[in-house]
């Protein structure tokens, strides 16, 4: 592949992966381990997923989303609907880390009941870092962000994934999920402003830094042919009191129990 069809194969998977990086639960673990297939592969299919209008509600939507991923060699580069976009620089014996970015769509007041009044958090990217190691058996990683625009904020993840294998062509993988985010992050997701109190009706509410969930996620991969996959993934985050204490969330239309749950298929290309 030319290096200028690269890019903008690139550029129309960032889109894509900006409007659905909310939707879709960090998940390590699912891919088989040993040398990929090709250098270069790229999954593509359609997918649905069912979450809340926002972080913090209590009424959901169901959307169709795009199971995009491109990858050299597994993770030295990758563009991916689950996993960002990053790199490896570092593998040494199990440990991997490089930069990260990942995408949080804008959230209007229009955007699901309960957000009327609470104005507009615009569109942002996070940049970083991530550490990962790798047992055959578990998975660990923890990622640090920092929003470049949009929220501003900075965000803490850590994930750990049990892995496991059934025959030659399914794999599961599943563990818990921690995310600590500062008081910037938090004002723009979870605070009401003195304006967005007048217009909203809400109580004044200023959340410091602090734990915002802690949960469990899962996914499974089954490789139906060579080529043809199909994936399921869900997971549960319960807010914690950072963001549980937000008349956002403690109000009529939200809630501090926050579910995802989607399937997709997808077709892989390699070469």
């Amino acid at each position: 592949m030319r290096l200028r069809q690269l890019f903008v194969l690139c550029a129309v998977l960032l889109a894509s992966v900006a409007g659905t990086a909310l939707a879709q639960p960090s998940s390590i673990g699912s891919e088989p381990s040993g040398p990929p297939p090709r250098d270069w592969t790229f999954d593509v299919g359609p997918g649905v997923v069912v979450a809340p209008w926002f972080e913090g509600g209590a009424y959901y939507r169901a959307l169709p989303v795009p199971n995009l991923d491109l990858r050299y060699q597994r993770d030295k580069f990758f563009v991916s609907a689950r996993d960002g976009v990053g790199a490896t620089l570092l593998d040494l014996e199990g440990f991997k880390a490089g930069p990260i970015l990942r995408y949080r769509f804008a959230r209007n007041d229009w955007n699901g009941p309960g957000l009327y009044g609470t104005g507009f958090v615009p569109f942002t990217v996070e940049g970083g870092g991530f550490v990962r190691y790798d047992l055959p058996f578990l998975a660990a990683k923890v990622e640090l962000r920092r929003g470049l625009g949009g929220s501003n904020g900075l965000v803490f993840d850590a994930l750990l994934d049990g892995k496991l294998r059934l025959g030659d062509s399914v794999f599961l993988s599943g563990g818990p999920r921690l995310s600590v985010t500062d008081a910037t992050f938090n004002q723009a997701y979870f605070g009401i402003d003195a304006t967005q109190s007048f217009n909203s009706g809400y109580a004044q509410y200023y959340p410091g830094a602090g734990l915002r969930s802690y949960g469990v996620g899962a996914s499974a991969l089954w490789r139906v042919t060579d080529k043809l996959n199909f994936v399921a993934f869900g997971a549960y985050n319960r807010l914690a009191d950072v963001a549980a204490n937000s008349p956002l969330v403690s109000g009529p239309a939200g809630s501090p129990n926050q579910f995802v749950a989607g399937a997709a298929l997808s077709w892989r290309f390699a070469w």
